[in-house]
């Protein structure tokens, strides 16, 4: 398939492998700026390891925000499950807003082209998310109607087997019980920002966050797991999948 692309914002989804070297750079240098604890070396293989990358770059071709994916298939009580993992994600501080959420269409765009593609080889599709802080958690209930956990329900047993062996084909260490990722060096979200500590305590996402990922400062990563299907789009959700679903028709 031909690059999905925003020209206007800087922004397009790059297979891994045409990556150049001063692309791989310049993610490096934005999420070293946004977490501690970045090696290059773990870095590199994180991203090798990868099939995507939404990548964003102004005028100097300076990076500014990326984020990084990767299909998982697992089969999990008789159904054929595809899941998309979402790896590192980065964004410059000054560009927090629209620019940021036109990165975010373009990730959601993506994940809904892949859902077309592999309707006939998956009974079931979904976004496998981890999240270290609650600005990144607080996407889901903007896009989507249904997702766990979150105030309205816990993850169920059935999603909960679906996570324990996507997490087995990643790697990961999830606890079941907790429903936390806890990563052997654990990247540590950096305070980038003047925004207050306790920014959000009023919205009770970033609220029920806190609760279920106490280690968040740590490095702990809450999971969740969201079906990808449009009925479970909010209208933002629905707004944010339009343009792809033209290209799709053209």
């Amino acid at each position: 398939m031909s690059d999905l692309v925003d020209e206007r914002n800087g922004l397009a989804v790059i297979d891994v492998k045409n990556l150049t070297a001063e692309q791989r750079r310049g993610m490096l240098e934005l999420l070293q700026s946004c977490y501690a604890n970045v090696s290059e070396s773990q870095f590199n293989r994180d991203l090798d390891e990868k099939e995507w990358v939404v990548l964003g770059t102004d005028d100097t071709s300076e990076v500014w925000c990326f984020t990084t994916m990767r299909r998982l298939r697992v089969n999990v009580d008789g159904e054929r499950i595809m899941a998309l993992y979402s790896g590192d994600t980065a964004s410059r501080p000054d560009t927090r807003g629209a620019a940021t959420a036109a990165g975010i269409r373009l990730l959601v765009r993506k994940m809904f082209h892949e859902v077309t593609l592999n309707a006939s080889n998956a009974d079931r599709i979904f976004w496998f998310m981890i999240s270290s802080t609650f600005k990144s958690y607080r996407l889901l209930p903007m896009i989507f109607r249904d997702y766990a956990p979150g105030v309205e329900r816990k993850m169920s047993g059935a999603e909960t087997r679906i996570v324990v062996e996507l997490s087995k084909v990643k790697g990961l260490s999830f606890n079941p019980a907790s429903g936390i990722v806890r990563l052997e060096n654990p990247s540590i979200p950096r305070a980038l920002s003047n925004e207050p500590e306790r920014e959000g305590d009023d919205d009770p996402h970033a609220r029920f966050f806190r609760s279920a990922n106490p280690g968040a400062n740590e490095g702990d990563r809450l999971v969740s797991l969201i079906r990808l299907t449009e009925t479970n789009l909010t209208p933002l959700g629905e707004r944010m999948i339009a343009l792809e679903q033209e290209q799709l028709a053209g």
